[in-house]
């Protein structure tokens, strides 16, 4: 079972007032990843069709997940890092900063994605992919995070979705 002991935390990282709380321990452990890609996985009741990785920790957990769940991947790049014309866009405002986000239309129409990311903090970036997604036609759209800081309330911001969460602080 991953806790928060298997994180390392920076105070004033990348901003003064934002505590960081780095993957590093975990992914530098085989045995700690393996836990952390088994707790990010949806319930068994899930229907689940691709998994969509955010950039860019949620790249790591991603693949893992969609080949234990036998499905595709698809990534949510930040904006001009994606080539293709069928691309979805969406602006987020994040604790500490904004980004414009692409995702490709292609895949999702129809489809039930699970979104994978390191860390729940506002759910504006979450809430800014499941519009993208939404809007490329996704049948449903789910969440799992390694970690939710609860108190930055990202998941009532998420309300209606389905919210996994390995840790919370």
């Amino acid at each position: 079972m991953i806790t928060i002991d298997d994180f390392d935390t920076f105070p004033d990282f990348p901003i003064e007032g934002i505590l960081f709380y780095d993957i590093a321990p975990i992914l530098a452990s085989p045995d700690r990843f393996r836990e952390a890609c088994i707790q990010l996985m949806p319930p068994p009741d899930a229907e689940v069709d691709v998994v969509a990785g955010i950039d860019a920790r949620g790249f790591i957990f991603a693949p893992v997940v969609a080949q234990t769940l036998g499905v595709g991947m698809t990534m949510v790049r930040k904006k001009g890092k994606m080539p293709g014309v069928d691309l979805l866009e969406s602006g987020v405002e994040m604790e500490y900063g904004s980004a414009d986000l692409t995702v490709s239309a292609g895949g999702i129409e129809g489809r039930h994605v699970l979104v994978i990311d390191d860390v729940l903090a506002t759910g504006g970036t979450a809430c800014a992919v499941a519009e993208m997604l939404e809007r490329g036609g996704a049948a449903s759209v789910r969440f799992s995070f390694l970690m939710e800081i609860e108190g930055l309330e990202g998941r009532a911001a998420l309300e209606g979705y389905s919210v996994v969460s390995a840790v919370i602080v």
